[in-house]
């Protein structure tokens, strides 16, 4: 992650033409972005396309950003817009985690330890799968803010900026969201596992 004293400094200089600059933005939120972009699309090629398609227009456009603090939620949103563009009027295939290596769960590892044996957690691999799917089934609306707060960790006003709605509109997404794939990831655990603080 980039300090933020030090992004606004990088995107400075990308502005004045420093490409090495550039690399270093690159370098720090290329996962993250092509993580977001598979969690959109649920295939990890048109994520990888399309996080360089980001990369290569936020180096286009990045003189049009005002507040180089900001550069991380604008990338998002040119990301998320290049999602919609890909897929509009369609809705995302999405592959199974066990297809080929992919982008980290990283961020679903806590679920191994709120499983409470070992003999248990054999059952993490199924339950990282049931997670993907429920993701997945989420309409894009709640599959987006749902990402960007459960497993990107960004701040309701960060999300807000990215997707273009009101703050208690994003705030009643997210928890709709959080809702809908806990629910489903009980019934697949049974009520034998505390899913409170999993989401």
């Amino acid at each position: 992650m980039i300090a933020p004293e030090h992004l606004a400094d990088l995107v400075g200089r990308v502005k004045s033409g420093d490409v090495e600059a550039f690399r270093q933005l690159y370098e720090g939120y290329g996962r993250k972005i092509t993580n977001y972009i598979y969690r959109l699309t649920g295939s990890r090629s048109e994520a990888e396309d399309l996080a360089q398609d980001t990369f290569v227009l936020a180096f286009k456009k990045i003189g049009a950003l005002k507040d180089d603090r900001k550069f991380q939620s604008w990338l998002f949103r040119i990301a998320q817009n290049n999602v919609y563009q890909k897929y509009r009027g369609k809705r995302p295939h999405f592959e199974s985690i066990d297809d080929e290596e992919g982008p980290e769960l990283s961020d679903l590892h806590q679920l191994e330890t709120a499983l409470k044996n070992p003999e248990d957690r054999v059952l993490s691999t199924e339950l990282q799968e049931v997670i993907h799917r429920a993701i997945g089934e989420l309409s894009n609306k709640y599959r987006e803010v749902f990402v960007l707060s459960a497993l990107h960790r960004l701040s309701y006003q960060e999300i807000s900026e990215i997707v273009g709605r009101s703050l208690p509109s994003v705030k009643s997404d997210i928890h709709r969201a959080r809702v809908a794939v806990r629910d489903k990831v009980k019934r697949y655990l049974g009520d034998n596992y505390g899913m409170s603080s999993l989401f």
